[in-house]
């Protein structure tokens, strides 16, 4: 694993820890639902899920879709898949999911082939969005929908701590990214891939109770693997957002940016 190339390679290999972690982090909350409502899924649907982690999110799609509806899910990490395949059998889904191990940039479908492209929050990891999202369009039916929900970390808010060092955080960090800016950059990239009647949709929540919490400590995690700043550093700015929860002044902004275009 190289830096150059880790913004891919720490999702193709992920650490015990980091996987277990990522089970409570990507289960489905009612409180995602306007993430995904533009993408309309109803039932008898045939919907993918790109970068379907450990499957939760397809697993409320499969459960949206029913009997006559299918869920594609396709990750490029092989326990990721294991463990949205045990999900399906486990929840009585697997009729109606299926997964794919991603191994290249083409998604492994026929042109033409669903009714919806949902990318959550991944978008940011691949090498070429803008290659990635004409295979969106390619898969689709005409007039299918591919929605996708990323962040932009170039806006993360941190308070009360000081904007020079959540953008030294983050400059740090952006070696796990492909397009750290991804959120602001989705219009263009779906405009040029030939959508039409293209939405965007800026949704900035304020987290007052350290519901970001985890998501900073996993910047911090990339911000070590690039070497760039020192681990004094690091474990001072996690202290300081833990006092900030503790003492209630804590106040965290990600945006995520909702793009729907129509194919």
């Amino acid at each position: 694993m190289t830096l150059d190339s880790y913004y891919q390679d720490h999702w193709i290999e992920v650490e015990p820890d980091r996987l277990e972690a990522y089970e409570q982090m990507f289960q489905w909350r009612d409180g995602l639902e306007p993430l995904i409502a533009p993408a309309k899924i109803v039932e008898g649907l045939s919907v993918v899920d790109y970068g379907c982690g450990p499957g939760h999110l397809a697993m409320e799609i499969a459960r949206r879709v029913g009997k006559s509806g299918q869920v594609w899910g396709l990750d490029i990490n092989e326990e990721f898949i294991a463990r949205t395949r045990a999900r399906a059998l486990d929840q009585g889904l697997e009729a109606r999911v299926n997964t794919e191990l991603m191994e290249g940039e083409e998604l492994p479908l026929a042109d033409a082939s669903v009714d919806r492209v949902l990318c959550k929050n991944v978008l940011e990891y691949v090498p070429d969005p803008d290659a990635t999202v004409r295979e969106f369009r390619r898969v689709l039916h005409p007039g299918g929908l591919a929605h996708v929900t990323d962040s932009d970390w170039g806006s993360l808010i941190v308070e009360p701590l000081e904007p020079g060092r959540v953008s030294a955080l983050m400059a740090a960090a952006a070696v796990a990214f492909r397009t750290p800016l991804i959120g602001r950059r989705l219009y263009g990239i779906f405009r040029r891939a030939g959508f039409e009647d293209v939405r965007v949709r800026v949704m900035a929540n304020a987290d007052t109770q350290g519901s970001l919490r985890p998501v900073i400590a996993n910047m911090t995690s990339y911000a070590r693997a690039s070497g760039q700043l020192d681990e004094p550093d690091l474990q001072a700015f996690l202290a300081d957002v833990d006092a900030a929860i503790e003492e209630g002044s804590f106040l965290g902004v990600l945006p995520q940016f909702l793009v729907t275009g129509s194919a």
